[in-house]
């Protein structure tokens, strides 16, 4: 897809096999269902006025004289200053080499005669197949319907790190694995590598640790170096999302790890993967399939980390076929939690250059996805 190229989307048709809401139905409805939602919806007057506004000025005027006056915030700004609030590289000013990509809205559209995937045909819920010559979602199956991404969302990471980097250098600081971000990491059960608390590697090998072995600790760590927290980089990241005008995309954090709210769906995952795509680091770091990575222990001796891509190498070679006809799986991004269970975006190329990325949700396993993806991309993409 030509860097340059956007497509007007602000008519694009709601997929026709979409059937759960949006983000933003989910959010206006949940968790405030009845109770307080409800005492704001009615009609009151009167007496009934006086009382609500009572009750809500003594919820307000209480807390305060209970914590000595300081003050209360029940919402956050629309678009806080991440460099007022904690610091990080992003708050830094610099030339920002690695945020090549396109600007503005980026959603992919739907094309004119786009297919709609059968369901007796794959064993994924949720498909999407874009063509990045044309920029278009070609084939759906409830593409437009609400998933859990799980580590999927880690190319969004990717793209926000790459974006905030203020010079070329950031690649070589050096982190140091936090013993907090390691004990949240173990306890929430994330995939990784196996870092240690203690351990330092630099910007660009735990960008590999991220994608290649979707490791948690390095996504949280990377969070933190260029905003500061980990609250900071999410975001960072919803921000991106709406500029990228991604509607029904929302992130809690950084892994993809479960939460209610985490969300997204296979053609806003799609158009991430194709937006990553385009990005001279991103391009570079998802098309890798192995890197050794230098590290620092804690005792201070040097060691490698072997890193090899848990898609392109370790699953893909254990299944045939494991290429479709006419392209060629050239990078992915492996997801599964138990309930998203288990998922899958990849990137592929023709003899010609002729890309296109695919998405699956909710796959019974790995080799189930793979078998989607040899069945979508040889079934509608054209030879």
């Amino acid at each position: 897809m030509n860097p340059d190229t956007q497509h007007d989307i602000s008519t694009a048709p709601v997929s026709p096999d979409r059937e759960s809401p949006s983000v933003g139905e989910l959010m206006t409805t949940w968790p405030m269902k009845g109770g307080f939602r409800n005492l704001f919806t009615q009609k009151i007057s009167g007496a009934a006025t006086a009382a609500v506004l009572c009750l809500v000025l003594l919820c307000i005027l209480i807390p305060v004289l209970l914590i000595g006056g300081r003050k209360i915030y029940f919402d956050f700004p629309a678009n806080p200053s991440i460099h007022e609030s904690g610091g990080g590289v992003a708050g830094e000013k610099g030339d920002r080499p690695y945020a090549d990509g396109v600007s503005g809205n980026v959603l992919l559209p739907w094309a004119d005669k786009v297919q709609i995937i059968p369901a007796n045909t794959i064993d994924a819920a949720h498909a999407a197949l874009a063509d990045l010559e044309s920029g278009e979602i070609i084939a759906s199956r409830k593409a437009d319907e609400i998933i859990y991404p799980a580590s999927m969302t880690k190319v969004m990471t990717l793209i926000v790190v790459a974006e905030n980097l203020p010079n070329k250098d950031c690649l070589h600081d050096t982190i140091t694995v936090s013993q907090d971000i390691y004990d949240e990491m173990k306890r929430q059960g994330s995939s990784g590598i196996g870092l240690e608390p203690g351990e330092k590697l630099t910007v660009e090998s735990l960008l590999y640790a991220l994608m290649l072995k979707s490791d948690g600790i390095a996504a949280c760590e990377l969070a933190r170096y260029v905003a500061g927290s980990v609250e900071d980089f999410v975001e960072l990241m919803n921000q991106k999302a709406e500029k990228m005008g991604l509607s029904n995309t929302h992130f809690e954090n950084p892994t993809g790890l479960f939460h209610p709210n985490h969300k997204s769906t296979c053609r806003e995952i799609a158009s991430i993967m194709a937006y990553a795509m385009n990005m001279s680091l991103c391009r570079k770091v998802l098309l890798t399939q192995s890197h050794n990575a230098p590290c620092t222990g804690a005792d201070g001796k040097m060691f490698h980390y072997n890193l090899l891509h848990n898609l392109m190498v370790t699953q893909f070679e254990s299944i045939t076929p494991n290429q479709p006809n006419n392209v060629k799986i050239a990078a992915g991004k492996t997801g599964f939690t138990d309930e998203s269970l288990y998922c899958l975006v990849t990137y592929a190329e023709s003899a010609d250059g002729h890309g296109y990325v695919c998405v699956t949700a909710k796959g019974a396993n790995y080799r189930a996805c793979v078998q989607d993806y040899i069945t979508i991309y040889n079934t509608y993409v054209e030879p």
